[in-house]
């Protein structure tokens, strides 16, 4: 955590020892910051409340997939405590004193609201890497400490989401602190999502990125309690099309606060058109310098940051907290006749190819939309249904993710591995790819034991029941123009 926790209590003779030597030790930890703890603090005495921190199955396993990934990075001195916690030698604050005066007024003022009913809305806006998602999880946990019941989070970042994996636009109720990252807190099955497809908006998709925020929003206006706060996980992106979208979000919610955070000077800054200035608040964040300084060995890159969200995603899954586990996971086994694969024009390939090229890949499970235009594979209605996503296609509701295990052609089946309860469902899920969106590498490679986590089951072209199934299968071929040559 970034902010010490102080308890209040009494305190008699046999304890003064013990609470001078525990002062003796704050002020060689956080000597910057010590006169001001011990003045929050007051006349009363500190309780250090000592716990051993149990991870669990999410952060076991992340913290299995990369090195010392629970450590702090940060390059200033520190007091690291192996495997998972560290004292950091540096001032608490995150923000600087008088923007978190502002930022607390405002705050405030929002919350003399909630006594009347009013709804309201909170944008964090940043430019990639000023800490806008850390802001986005700071304003949840003040507004759930201010005394807010009803905190929603409309997540429309869809490069780095919060609680699905990537390419979803999410309306979600939060209900206890944000205090790790968004792999140790995502949702097994999502009741208000739209699946994108995409880690980014490209420019002749902009009305359909909107289209689907505005449902969420007005399905946050007619689901939410009186009272109730909306904070809106915008994207890092506040030039071009981003200031576009940022320009139609302003426009759809009319936020009663804006919080605008930036750490490099020399970063491009988002021009308020058409809002109140008073409605906005700028922070500067501390030690700016010194986090634009880590080098980059120190800082994780956002495609890891993607497969680390979607490796918590299945942690729950997991038999054992390491992705090695993945191969004994049971899946879901899906009749052909009943399935409907949806791919983006970009990734279409031939009918015989269809199988090969969905195996093994990550897939958004979607609710069947009336709309949605399909055919049968290679025209046989014992075949799954396909369908081409472009911009005419309806938003699709998505309601979880899976990974495809095995295609049985012979058995004509296709077998997904999904936290999702399939059983449960009245239909079979729409088994839908994204573009940029991929399973992780390290479901292919923590296996010890080279077990592959998918299964690929072709028949004996010599029997009689593939006689009418030549040429639906056929895997995909790599091919490059480079020839290998060899020297006698």
């Amino acid at each position: 955590m970034d902010l010490p926790v102080i308890l209040k209590t009494s305190i008699d003779s046999s304890t003064a020892y013990k609470h001078s030597r525990l002062k003796f030790r704050l002020k060689e930890v956080a000597p910057k910051c010590y006169s001001d703890i011990m003045q929050m603090i007051g006349e009363k005495e500190p309780v250090v409340l000592v716990f051993n921190k149990v991870l669990d199955t999410a952060e076991a396993t992340v913290s299995g997939v990369i090195t010392n990934f629970l450590i702090h990075s940060s390059i200033q001195k520190q007091i690291i405590l192996p495997p998972h916690f560290h004292i950091s030698r540096d001032d608490f604050r995150i923000y600087p004193q008088d923007d978190e005066a502002r930022l607390n007024t405002h705050l405030n003022r929002l919350n003399s609201l909630k006594a009347d009913g009013v709804k309201t809305s909170i944008l964090p806006i940043g430019h990639k890497g000023a800490g806008k998602s850390n802001l986005m999880r700071n304003l949840v946990n003040r507004c759930l400490s201010n005394g807010y019941e009803h905190v929603y989070v409309l997540d429309c970042d869809i490069g780095q989401s919060e609680f699905t994996p990537n390419g979803c636009i999410s309306l979600t109720k939060v209900t206890s602190p944000l205090l790790d990252k968004p792999y140790g807190h995502q949702k097994k099955t999502f009741d208000n999502s739209y699946f994108y497809g995409d880690i980014t908006v490209n420019d002749n998709n902009i009305d359909h990125y909107m289209d689907i925020f505005e449902r969420l929003f007005n399905k946050f206006k007619l689901i939410s309690e009186p009272g109730s706060v909306c904070i809106v996980n915008s994207m890092g992106w506040i030039v071009d099309e981003g200031a576009e979208i940022l320009d139609g979000i302003i426009r759809v919610i009319e936020p009663d606060l804006c919080v605008e955070i930036f750490r490099d000077q020399t970063e491009a800054r988002y021009s308020f058109k058409e809002f109140e200035k008073c409605k906005v608040v700028e922070i500067f964040a501390n030690n700016s310098v010194g986090v634009i300084g880590l080098p980059n060995q120190k800082k994780l890159p956002a495609p890891l940051h993607r497969e680390l969200t979607i490796t918590g995603y299945f942690s729950s899954l997991l038999p054992r907290p390491t992705i090695a586990s993945f191969a004994s996971v049971p899946p879901y086994r899906l009749n052909f006749r009943n399935t409907t694969i949806c791919l983006p024009m970009d990734l279409l390939v031939e009918d015989c190819h269809i199988f090969s090229s969905i195996n093994t890949q990550l897939i958004a499970l979607c609710v069947k939309n009336p709309d949605l235009k399909t055919r049968k594979l290679n025209g046989k209605q014992d075949m799954p249904s396909l369908s081409v996503i472009d911009s005419t296609s309806p938003a699709l509701q998505c309601i979880g993710f899976g990974i495809i295990r095995g295609v049985n052609v012979e058995e004509r089946s296709v077998y997904v591995v999904t936290p999702v309860n399939l059983l449960k469902l009245q239909e079979p899920p729409l088994l839908v790819r994204g573009m940029r969106i991929q399973t992780p590498s390290q479901f292919f490679t923590a296996d010890p034991y080279n077990r592959c986590p998918y299964v690929l089951n072709l028949p004996d072209k010599s029997s009689h029941a593939s006689a009418n199934l030549d040429g639906l299968y056929e895997p995909s071929i790599n091919t490059t123009q480079f020839k290998r040559s060899r020297r006698f």
